[in-house]
């Protein structure tokens, strides 16, 4: 082979590598990475075309991370922000690497609006005065890029949002479309997700109905088992509600033992309920623990670690120790202006 053609073939190479290696996925179920060109998303899964060899399909639950190209380095930052709780610096990465995009790929712009409206959703459920807003952006992306991977996402996302809102009618409207998912995670989600919105109005129940189903459906697939815990506390929320603690704590304290520990948000709910019946038992320091564990543990949970700090500030002040009352509440008004944990801190009465 001469010079020049060692040369062209090198080219070819980098030119082929350029075309279609561009797309990353790491996915859920493996941790491993798959490498190619998007060519294909629905709601379901995502096609990548590779050099050589048959197209890769993943599936859009078993998307753990996803790296575009052409997304740049902000949108990668402002994943990183978003996962930790910093929702409004991942906006502003989301919405900066929108601008600097050249020539983004249809499935890349949808991502953009996507990741957004999410980050909205999210930092919306620590703040009231942002819900109405966020619930908008929600549905009209869906509406906008209904095939997208992150479909299903955004609607549990939208959920939430409407749930926190005490819009219970649409939540558990919206929550009927995650259901027609066809992962059974999502659909398991749905139906706790229900529950959740039955112990709000207090039919009970209803709650225990779709808590119990959600429950019966889990697979031993490990996104199942998470939500099979998270069906247990609804049930936990539901007991408290109806002032059962001791069988509250029972289970609760299971899912805190038991429970995966890389689901942040399933922990965090869990130490809260386990903080607030131990509360109302009267167990205030082992409660000023558990709401400690949120407080040290999962500050990215935005919506638990506001609770868990207002109720810290309420436990460290029972038992007299009142500089530790004071950092809490001084960390949930600096943390959580608009929440209503922070409202409560100056409602007579509370």
């Amino acid at each position: 082979m001469t010079r020049q053609t060692w040369a062209i073939a090198v080219m070819a190479v980098l030119a082929s590598s350029q075309l279609f290696a561009i797309d990353i996925i790491t996915r859920k179920s493996d941790g491993k990475k798959v490498s190619g060109a998007i060519s294909e998303m629905t709601k379901d899964e995502i096609t990548l075309k590779k050099p050589a060899g048959e197209p890769e399909k993943v599936q859009s639950n078993d998307v753990a991370a996803i790296e575009f190209d052409g997304g740049g380095p902000e949108l990668r930052l402002g994943y990183t922000d978003e996962n930790v709780g910093r929702n409004d610096k991942a906006i502003e990465r989301y919405t900066k690497a929108k601008a600097d995009a050249k020539s983004p790929s249809e499935f890349l712009k949808a991502e953009f609006d996507y990741v957004i409206a999410r980050a909205n959703g999210r930092a919306a459920l620590a703040d009231p005065a942002r819900q109405a807003a966020a619930i908008t952006q929600l549905q009209a992306v869906q509406k906008a890029h209904p095939d997208h991977f992150r479909y299903y996402e955004s609607v549990s996302v939208l959920g939430q949002v409407q749930l926190a809102m005490g819009n219970f009618d649409d939540a558990r409207t919206t929550f009927d479309i995650l259901a027609k998912s066809p992962f059974n995670d999502n659909k398991m989600l749905a139906r706790i997700a229900k529950g959740r919105s039955y112990v709000e109005q207090k039919e009970m129940d209803k709650a225990a109905a779709e808590f119990e189903a959600a429950a019966a459906m889990a697979t031993d697939a490990p996104a199942d088992q998470a939500r099979k815990y998270e069906a247990m506390l609804g049930q936990a929320r539901a007991l408290i509600s109806q002032s059962k603690f001791e069988d509250a704590l029972k289970i609760v304290e299971l899912v805190t033992d038991k429970g995966p520990a890389e689901e942040s948000s399933l922990q965090a709910e869990a130490y809260v309920l386990q903080g607030n019946s131990l509360m109302a038992l009267g167990r205030t320091k082992e409660a000023a623990l558990a709401y400690l564990h949120v407080d040290l543990l999962y500050p990215k949970e935005n919506v638990m670690h506001a609770e868990a700090l207002y109720h810290l500030g309420k436990a460290w002040k029972l038992v007299q120790l009142t500089d530790r009352s004071a950092v809490a509440e001084a960390k949930l008004v600096q943390l959580y202006p608009n929440s209503t944990w922070r409202k409560k801190l100056a409602a007579p009465g509370e």
